[in-house]
């Protein structure tokens, strides 16, 4: 688990654990690694999923990582061989360099939801592959559905819906397409797909309310955690309570929750990293561009705010030189302090974007000299300047 800073109770995940697991286990199904050496289980929550990697591929160097010290107490006591090592980070920030070798599979599951930009993530785990490794993710899609919905209804008509509010936002899940566009972008051969479970709860009839006991465990812990106060919260689980009854009534069976996943599977080329390969040549890994010293807040708030790239923490020997680094999809762009420091006019970094005339209008919005250039036949770009004067070309996918 990752995001914010919610406390996670395992016990409560727990609960309906065979249909949490069903996901999965279809997810892997599409994986079809023989004899990995490394796996990594990136978002591993309270573990028995991540042990079932282990026993799949007992040879293999497991690591699970999450950022929740509570899943990863609960994970360290099912692994009573030891047999995982369990990491406690952040996933956003969390360095494949780490683990000292290149993994033959990540995994990452129900994970992503939480996670801001994770689409640049995925690119740089993907770029981390050993050649012919694999990637495999799985998000939930049910953003729209009654369980969510209602659970915003309920918010909107609280007291304390400002202090809700950030509970309640859900990061951007996309559809399977969209993830088999960009996986396919690094050479992988990619499988997306959707699912939509028809779970049925509590066929024994134990509970009050099993959708409700359901999302206990996930989506409405950062709702509670930000209802401090006793009876603010009471008030919010009645109401929210008596909305997620009318929406799901029992039925002969139990109770029916309809819950949509998306799925993304790739393989990355075995000839990924071949000696073969022209030098040992894979891809480019950075550009870097110059500044003046103490520019560094002028730029985040260029590339990071406006242009929207998220910033790499820089090694901590490198911290002192000064400078920031921003990661632009698969690849880096590195602002260094230089002593002396002259603009570059002519030499410059080309950012592909997916709406460059709307950018264009956001640079121009605050400022900036937008220069159009139609010199490539079928090109839409333009050519502005960063905070320092350095030339940065923005130029349509």
């Amino acid at each position: 688990m990752v995001g914010m800073s919610t406390v996670w109770d395992p016990t409560q995940y727990a609960k309906f654990s065979d249909h949490r697991s069903r996901p999965f286990d279809d997810l892997l199904a599409r994986v079809r690694a023989t004899s990995p050496a490394l796996v990594v289980d990136l978002g591993c929550g309270n573990g028995p999923l991540t042990l079932g990697l282990a026993q799949r591929w007992p040879d293999a160097r497991i690591v699970g990582v999450d950022h929740s010290p509570e899943m990863l107490k609960a994970a360290r006591e099912l692994d009573v061989d030891g047999r995982v090592e369990w990491v406690e980070a952040d996933v956003a920030t969390w360095d494949v360099a780490t683990l000292g070798a290149a993994p033959d599979v990540i995994v990452t599951n129900a994970t992503l939801q939480w996670v801001p930009g994770h689409l640049d993530l995925v690119a740089r785990w993907v770029s981390a592959l050993a050649p012919g490794g694999w990637f495999a993710m799985q998000v939930p899609g049910n953003n729209d559905a009654p369980s969510h919905a209602l659970m915003r209804e309920s918010a909107a008509n609280h007291p304390a819906k400002e202090r809700l509010s950030p509970a309640l936002n859900r990061l951007a899940v996309h559809d399977p397409a969209r993830y088999v566009v960009e996986l396919g972008a690094f050479g992988c051969e990619v499988d997306g797909w959707e699912t939509t479970y028809q779970h049925v709860l509590d066929p024994a009839g134990e509970q009050d309310n099993p959708v409700l006991e359901w999302v206990r465990g996930t989506g409405l812990r950062p709702v509670l955690e930000a209802l401090t106060d006793e009876a603010e919260r009471a008030a919010f689980l009645a109401d929210y309570d008596a909305r997620l009854r009318a929406a799901y009534p029992r039925t002969p069976v139990g109770v029916i929750l309809a819950f949509r996943r998306v799925f993304a599977v790739a393989r990355r080329s075995d000839t990924a990293a071949s000696p073969d390969a022209g030098a040992h040549v894979v891809g480019l890994h950075h550009v870097q561009v110059a500044c003046p010293a103490g520019s560094e807040d002028a730029l985040r708030a260029f590339y990071g705010d406006l242009v929207g790239l998220p910033e790499i923490p820089k090694p901590p020997a490198l911290t002192a030189r000064g400078g920031v680094w921003f990661r632009v999809g698969p690849h880096e762009l590195h602002c260094g302090v230089e002593e002396g420091f002259a603009p570059a006019r002519k030499a410059h970094p080309a950012i592909a974007v997916r709406d460059v005339d709307a950018l264009a209008a956001t640079l121009a919005a605050r400022g900036g000299d937008i220069t159009w250039d139609e010199a490539i036949p079928g090109t839409r770009r333009f050519h502005t300047a960063d905070p320092v004067g350095n030339r940065v070309e923005f130029q349509q996918v």
